[in-house]
């Protein structure tokens, strides 16, 4: 894939990833929302909000499938330099090429599994205890934000490529 057409397709892959980390950071708001409402009931009126912790769990899960895609496009996952910067943009190079290959591979197995598991809770017909509302919502939507993560590397893998044949490093963001 030649530069401009790759620097396309990252510019859609971080718009994407990025109104998925809007949506995440509004669950966020919501759990924040709704613990300190039902700490105040719960302390000051003695009634908490009932099924709390089940639109805590569901709403946590989403959050940060939402989150993690922007995360991996803006290359925010912590890295330990001490090693890797005194090597030869070369050697960064290759050693890129093979931990984006190893990523891809194991987010590849975590987000087929999140979708072989979102389907086991529609034909299962997962619940939640208290409300009884149905889990695969939530179970699509954290397979479907894993995609961003396996599309983000992928990029990365490509950039890494590229370094590779012009023996430089593309810098790491701010």
């Amino acid at each position: 894939m030649n530069a401009p057409a790759a620097g396309r397709l990252s510019a859609a892959n971080g718009r994407v990833a990025l109104w998925f980390a809007r949506a995440g950071a509004v669950g966020l708001a919501a759990i924040m929302v709704l613990t300190f409402c039902d700490v105040i009931g719960r302390y000051v009126f003695d009634a908490p909000i009932v099924g709390t912790v089940e639109v805590t769990e569901l709403l946590m899960g989403t959050m940060i499938y939402l989150g993690v895609g922007w995360t991996t496009h803006e290359r925010g996952h912590i890295r330990v330099d001490i090693v890797i910067d005194r090597l030869p943009p070369r050697a960064r190079a290759v050693l890129g090429i093979l931990t984006q290959t190893a990523s891809i591979v194991v987010v590849s197995l975590v987000c087929w599994h999140l979708w072989l598991k979102a389907g086991a809770t529609v034909e299962k017909n997962d619940l939640t205890q208290i409300w009884e509302w149905p889990v695969w919502p939530a179970a699509y939507v954290m397979a479907a934000a894993s995609v961003l993560v396996v599309t983000s590397l992928a990029l990365r893998l490509g950039e890494a490529m590229r370094d590779l044949a012009r023996g430089v490093e593309t810098p790491a963001r701010p």
